[in-house]
């Protein structure tokens, strides 16, 4: 890129003095051609007027005297019938002398001279007429010397839009360089590379959109993360339930009825691909913000839930206010917070178990509680613990993290006794959308 642009800086500057420089050296050769022929014409008017009435004196008289010029410059004085009278010239008059004895002054290019004849006296009557003559390479001496002079300056240019393109092209191509880096680390797994403003707000935009690529497949690669670690979470607790069913069933011999365990066990084998189906759909689509329904979530926490509480002689109450607000979000994700918090009551906490959809200034507010101790205040609920730990964290930390991909919020709103987790869903969008799907 840099090569490009120093060449094409280059080949402009170049064209632009060639387009400038050649006429205009033209024009100053004329013009100094000009110049001499018009001091040539000065000078023998300077002679014809310093002239006597009589050019040729008679013998024994004082010679006139002609001026002294500058070397190469050669002065003669013509009678009217072209004969050479004084000076330095041809004997006989030339072209411009013949014309200048018709009253006209003349100027013209003999071989290597600039030739000027002045005539002397009215147009009616020419007493004498001045040659003046004078190397036509003089011109071209003071043209040359101006050429070389704009060469100079032409060199001056070319240099200075040499210096000014690799100015240009480094300022250029140092961004886009950087771009060029930055993209390298994200291929090789940096995705929080960044590329640093450059002032250039083409390079920049190119920059914000990569930056803005790179945050959505990060997000989407920590989305996949998650959902490797909480469906590992979520399948594991319901494959521990129906191997306890199995092992159940088993133990109590070939008297016993293995239907019932059998049941649990596929009832639980549904559960699981329903959390299997709704992960994954959580994890590839964007949030949803159409409104909740709340009767089918309420009924599917009753059939979910209820049964299992019972086996531990444990009771739940589904409890829901009248006019309540309306509220948005996924009825997957919701489906999968309250399966996490109801888990999390069943396996450690006590008594019976309360889900309470309730209004909390004009914000719908969904309560699960139970009648356990309460929590310790140095327990991490809500941090994601490594796959290989021992817990329930991840469960916590897949509830809060899809409440807030939801728009709502998930607090311990009492820790003890009787703990209780609060979701605050958030309220749909003002131009109204349909139920989320269920």
């Amino acid at each position: 890129m840099r090569r490009r642009i120093l060449r094409a800086t280059v080949v402009a500057v170049v064209c632009a003095v060639l387009l400038f420089a050649v006429p205009l050296g033209i024009v100053v050769l004329r013009l100094y051609q000009q110049d001499e022929v018009r001091e040539l014409q000065q000078l023998g008017e300077q002679v014809a007027v310093s002239l006597p009435a009589r050019p040729v004196q008679p013998p024994g008289s004082d010679p006139v005297e002609l001026p002294r010029a500058e070397r190469g410059t050669r002065i003669a004085v013509y009678d009217p019938g072209a004969r050479r009278v004084l000076g330095d010239g041809p004997r006989a008059g030339d072209g411009p002398v013949r014309e200048a004895a018709r009253g006209r002054a003349s100027s013209q290019r003999l071989n290597d001279s600039l030739v000027v004849a002045v005539p002397v006296g009215g147009a009616e009557r020419v007493r004498a007429m001045v040659r003046v003559s004078a190397p036509a390479s003089q011109p071209l001496r003071r043209t040359a010397l101006t050429w070389s002079g704009m060469l100079a300056l032409a060199g001056l240019a070319v240099g200075t839009g040499v210096v000014l393109a690799l100015r240009s092209s480094r300022r250029l191509a140092r961004p886009l360089e950087a771009l060029a880096g930055t993209a390298r680390r994200m291929e090789g797994g940096d995705l929080g590379a960044r590329a640093e403003p450059s002032g250039i707000p083409e390079t920049d935009a190119v920059a914000s959109a990569l930056a803005r690529t790179a945050g959505r497949v990060d997000q989407l690669l920590q989305r996949e993360r998650s959902f490797s670690a909480d469906v590992s979470h979520q399948l594991r607790t319901a494959l521990t339930g129906v191997r306890l069913d199995l092992e159940t069933s088993l133990a109590a011999g070939a008297g016993g009825d293995p239907r019932e365990a059998m049941t649990s066990a596929l009832e639980r084998l549904g559960s699981m691909e329903t959390t299997l189906a709704d992960l994954l759909i959580l994890a590839r689509d964007a949030p949803e913000r159409a409104t909740l329904d709340l009767a089918p979530l309420l009924d599917h926490v009753a059939r979910r839930w209820h049964g299992e509480l019972a086996a531990q002689g444990r009771r739940l109450r589904v409890l829901a206010e009248d006019d309540l607000p309306e509220g948005a979000g996924s009825g997957r994700a919701a489906r999968q917070i309250l399966d996490v918090l109801l888990a999390n009551a069943c396996g450690h906490g006590r008594g019976t178990v309360t889900v309470r959809v309730r209004d909390t200034g004009g914000v719908l507010a969904l309560d699960v509680e139970d009648e356990g101790p309460g929590i310790a205040d140095d327990r991490p609920l809500f941090e994601r613990r490594p796959e290989d730990a021992t817990g329930h964290g991840i469960g916590l930390a897949l509830a809060r993290s899809l409440a807030e991909a939801e728009g709502g919020r998930l607090f311990v709103s009492r820790p003890r006794p009787h703990p209780r987790f609060t979701w605050l869903i958030a309220a749909p969008p003002a131009d109204g959308a349909p139920p989320a799907d269920g």
